[in-house]
C-alpha cells in the first residue's frame, strides 16, 4: 500500500478536529497520522524542521513529495472521492491564493480558535 503522511499539532483542538475528518474519510487507510508531539516516520521520509512543522500542517506522499498548508489540505481532499471535487477546486490556480491566505489566518490564530471551540 503507497502511504501518505500527515504531520498535524496533535495539542491544536481545530488540528484535531481536522484529523477526525480524514479518520472518517480515509476508510483505505491511506493516509498515515503522524502527531508533532512524535512525529514518527520511517527513516527515508525527510521531515521538515519541528519549527517549520509548528507553522502549519505537512502532507508527505508516498513518492516523497511534501505539501504543507493549504496546499497540503487541498491534496488530501484529492485523495478521497467523496471530496475530489473540492479538492480540485481548492487547487485550482484562481482559488489557490485565496486558501493559502484562509489557511495562513486560521494557522496563525489556531490556539485562540481552538478555545473557542473546547
Amino acid at each position: 500500500m503507497r502511504q501518505w503522511y500527515l504531520i498535524y499539532d496533535d495539542y491544536c483542538d481545530i488540528c484535531n478536529l481536522g484529523v477526525e475528518k480524514v479518520i472518517k474519510l480515509d476508510k483505505a487507510k491511506l493516509i498515515k497520522l503522524v502527531p508533532l508531539s512524535n512525529p514518527q516516520v520511517p527513516p527515508n521520509i525527510k521531515l521538515p524542521t519541528k519549527e517549520e512543522m509548528q507553522k502549519q500542517m505537512y502532507l508527505i506522499s508516498p513518492d516523497g513529495v511534501t505539501f504543507k498548508g493549504a496546499d497540503a489540505l487541498a491534496q488530501i481532499l484529492t485523495i478521497f472521492p467523496v471530496s475530489k471535487l473540492l479538492g480540485m477546486i481548492v487547487s485550482f490556480p484562481m482559488f489557490r491564493p485565496l486558501a493559502r491566505l484562509a489557511y495562513a489566518i486560521v494557522a496563525k490564530n489556531r490556539m485562540k480558535l481552538s478555545k473557542l471551540i473546547s
